[in-house]
């Protein structure tokens, strides 16, 4: 039967005829025959189809769907955690910011007006007046890492716009990991995110997710006089919205940032200052802001001595971290240092000036011949004592700007030399100033 079917590429018709009339091609036995036929002579003659291309095909889409997949969580994950870090609202935020040369200057809004009693003859608010005008204007911030399950720090803020933009100390929420929580004098809480922060000047910017705030007028503190009445406004000890009354007991104080070596020109009042107070408003008898309080500043183991940051000095500060996050352009030497007074050298028989504790390796000034020990006497050809001293002359500097110093380096004594004579050299230093990415000039701690 075999060769009857073969040769003629007819297999396939007989198995066609065989399967429509099996009793005329011997039965169920023989159409098996011929079907086995036809199988093989379906792959000599390759009409079987190819699968390679089709299993190649789903290959491709299994990996397309592992893939994309894959791409979701990752993408699921890394807003979780964004938002988690950064707070809601992050990409708009992200986008925002980014924009190039954006400028901001400290908004100024109108005073509300009050009733006739919260008057005094020459217009200025009363106390009342003023707490009733601004308190709306001050709230309370809460900080919290994830060491305890309640706030680690506590502290005020001043309202700088109506849509969000709050004003504080940087040591207020300078752990906060976890979460800042700002809340208004109505009882609204808000979740807040860092705008900027400098910790030199211990001063921040935060937003909360709100419009149409209650936003406080910021005055000129330079127009302040001794004796001018002045309220501060804050939550010290966690006691919201209390209020504080004293007059102006100095101005222009250089006073130092805990933690920090940098000085800010501040107004000395005799109101109290405690802790909670930190970020709070100073004000006028016009109900505008004229200083940020702080109890991290000097002084507060004194009674009836109390600083606020002046506005003057606060300004460009606040108006570079609503611009760029941080401070940019401010110099940096790269040292630490002990400082001696003329008083202080007379009295231990060393030289004044600045006794160097540390050199930052990534600085200018430690290519040259400076040494620990060493005392840097004179800037510039200007006689430096303190950190204050330098600070008047970079701060007029900027990066990149080439200083002068004058360097005196106590000698080993001989033997021949007289008792209490002291054996120095003196030379001189030329360095260039770096921009402040953290670190600046530090005195160092005894």
């Amino acid at each position: 039967m075999e060769e009857e079917i073969r040769g003629g590429g007819e297999v396939f018709d007989y198995v066609a005829a065989a399967e429509s009339a099996p009793e005329e091609y011997g039965g169920a036995g023989a159409i098996d025959e011929i079907k086995a036929l036809a199988a093989e002579e379906a792959e000599r003659l390759n009409y079987l189809p190819r699968p390679p291309k089709k299993l190649k095909k789903k290959k491709d889409h299994l990996f397309i769907k592992v893939f994309l997949f894959l791409l979701v969580v990752f993408i699921a994950a890394f807003a979780i955690t964004a938002r988690a870090v950064f707070g809601k609202g992050w990409i708009k935020r992200v986008f925002k910011a980014e924009e190039p040369g954006t400028s901001f200057t400290l908004p100024i809004v109108s005073l509300p007006k009050l009733e006739e009693k919260f008057y005094q003859e020459d217009g200025r608010y009363t106390v009342e007046g003023v707490f009733e005008a601004v308190s709306p204007s001050i709230v309370t911030i809460e900080a919290y890492d994830d060491s305890a399950f309640a706030a680690y720090g506590q502290g005020s803020g001043i309202i700088m716009s109506a849509d969000g933009y709050i004003l504080t100390n940087a040591h207020v929420i300078a752990d906060a990991t976890l979460a800042i929580k700002v809340r208004l004098k109505g009882g609204e809480e808000y979740s807040a995110t860092v705008i900027g922060s400098d910790v030199k000047s211990d001063i921040a910017v935060i937003k909360i997710p709100a419009k149409d705030l209650p936003a406080a007028q910021f005055g000129d503190s330079d127009a302040l006089v001794h004796g001018e009445q002045v309220v501060a406004i804050g939550s010290p000890a966690g006691l919201e919205g209390s209020i504080t009354t004293g007059i102006v007991s100095g101005l222009d104080r250089m006073i130092r940032v805990e933690s920090t070596n940098i000085s800010m020109s501040c107004v000395q009042i005799d109101a109290a200052i405690n802790p909670g107070n930190s970020g709070g408003a100073l004000l006028n008898m016009w109900g505008q802001v004229i200083g940020i309080t702080s109890s991290k500043l000097d002084a507060l183991e004194y009674d009836n001595i109390g600083f606020a940051i002046e506005m003057s000095a606060a300004k460009p500060i606040i108006e570079q971290l609503m611009e760029n996050g941080k401070v940019v352009g401010r110099p940096r030497i790269g040292i630490s240092f002990y400082e001696v007074s003329d008083a202080q050298a007379e009295v231990y028989g060393t030289p004044a000036g600045l006794e160097i504790a540390e050199i930052s390796s990534d600085c200018d000034i430690y290519n040259t011949e400076l040494d620990i020990g060493d005392y840097i006497t004179e800037m510039n050809g200007i006689a430096v004592r303190s950190s204050n001293d330098v600070y008047a002359i970079i701060l007029e500097m900027s990066p990149g700007d080439e200083v002068t110093a004058k360097v005196v380096r106590v000698l080993p004594p001989k033997a021949t030399d007289e008792p209490g004579v002291l054996r120095t050299e003196e030379f001189e230093i030329r360095f260039k100033l770096m921009e402040d990415e953290g670190d600046f000039i530090e005195e160092a701690e005894e």
